[in-house]
């Protein structure tokens, strides 16, 4: 059995890479990743010169998730040194996140070139962040998205800027290229294939859906803690995880270049199921950002446990393992059966009465009991019960 995986080309020690973000920023936060266990990061989104300097502010729950709308990015020559640093003292395979005006396609060549002479082993073209120019281009501030302002999410909606920009990429450097996109379109699959007829060595898919805090309502000025106004933010976390799935599913049914899949990653078991679903390597930041770096090393032990335990050999026999289960609604096939009911286990709590729609369940001398018959076949009882005790047969 092997532990390593190979990407674009490239041998990653385990599929685990952490997310371009706060976490990726400077050498300390990735000389912890590395001894965290991670196999790459993608070093913070560079630009030959940042549009605007920002500071970190964001809403957090963790309940949730978190948005972040102010961020401060690198520019390039930092960026560079950073990149040359953390190849002397680290072992991390390092993605090179960077952005840049889709007019100006020798910007984008020239920033590439900086990358991978400073040592970089791949590119991330970042088409993915919305607080560029996409969040000004909602709010009808177009006049806000100067020169050098209109990549991230902006380009990423567009598949012939798309196609564009990784071709002009591909042209300008020998290291991998790899698009991260951004999940604010109609069609995910779309922008991905444009990616792919440009010649990108992978895509990247990983939450960063448009988001709002709520509103205190006793306080409506107060949105973000520390900063005067409010935007719509990339979002991340838990609330991203079930859309990410959907964003890898249909993705690898529709292109042949492998994918990095994220969003909302917390567990070992989270990451298995982002494979699952078809990503050959898995990425986060937000919960690393709650917990700490253990984060790593639990889901990266799980994970190769995981593994080990199933009897696979190598990780890629559990890339798109579930796949070949994904069709079109039309195709599926109801199943008839309703939920046992485990006596044991079961207290009589009545949660599992509660459904608004349901008439299924009763309680009869203090146990649930299921009538078959008038039961939908939902499974809202099953993940409501606190005791496991409601189970639909396998």
């Amino acid at each position: 059995m092997t532990m390593e995986i190979r990407f674009a080309g490239i041998a990653f020690k385990n599929p685990f890479v952490v997310a371009s973000s706060p976490l990726t920023a400077n050498l300390r936060v990735l000389e912890e990743a590395d001894r965290a266990g991670a196999a790459a990061a993608s070093v913070k989104l560079t630009f030959i010169r940042q549009p605007f300097y920002g500071k970190l502010r964001m809403y957090n729950d963790p309940r949730v998730g978190s948005i972040v709308c102010h961020d401060r990015r690198l520019d390039m020559d930092e960026a560079a040194r950073l990149i040359e640093e953390a190849k002397r003292k680290t072992s991390l395979v390092l993605f090179s996140n960077i952005t840049h005006d889709a007019e100006d396609l020798e910007g984008w060549a020239t920033l590439a070139k900086a990358m991978e002479n400073a040592g970089a082993d791949l590119i991330e073209a970042n088409l993915i962040c919305p607080n560029i120019a996409l969040t000004a281009t909602r709010l009808g501030e177009e006049g806000l998205g100067e020169k050098g302002e209109r990549g991230g999410a902006l380009t990423g909606q567009d598949p012939i800027l798309t196609r564009n920009v990784t071709r002009a990429l591909k042209e300008a450097v020998r290291i991998p290229v790899v698009c991260k996109l951004t999940p604010n379109v109609t069609d995910i699959t779309l922008i991905a294939r444009a990616c792919e007829e440009g010649g990108a060595d992978g895509v990247c898919l990983a939450g960063a859906q448009l988001s709002l805090p709520p509103v205190d309502i006793y306080h409506p000025d107060r949105v973000y803690p520390l900063l005067r106004g409010a935007s719509v933010g990339s979002l991340g976390g838990p609330a991203t995880r079930l859309m990410g799935y959907a964003a890898v599913a249909q993705t690898a049914r529709r292109v042949r270049i492998p994918i990095v899949g994220g969003g909302g990653i917390q567990t070992w078991q989270h990451a298995i199921e982002y494979m699952m679903w078809g990503a050959t390597l898995v990425t986060a930041c937000t919960e690393i950002m709650w917990r700490g770096w253990e984060v790593v090393t639990r889901i990266v032990s799980g994970m190769e446990k995981f593994l080990e335990e199933q009897g696979y050999s190598s990780w890629d026999e559990i890339v798109g393992r579930a796949l070949p289960n994904l069709r079109a609604n039309v195709q599926l096939e109801p199943l008839s059966g309703a939920p046992q009911v485990d006596l044991e286990r079961c207290n009589g709590c009545g949660i599992c009465l509660k459904p608004g729609h349901c008439f299924a369940i009763s309680l009869v001398d203090g146990k649930a009991v299921v009538d078959a018959a008038a039961c939908y076949g939902c499974g809202i009882c099953v993940a409501l019960c606190p005791r496991k005790a409601l189970a639909f047969p396998q």
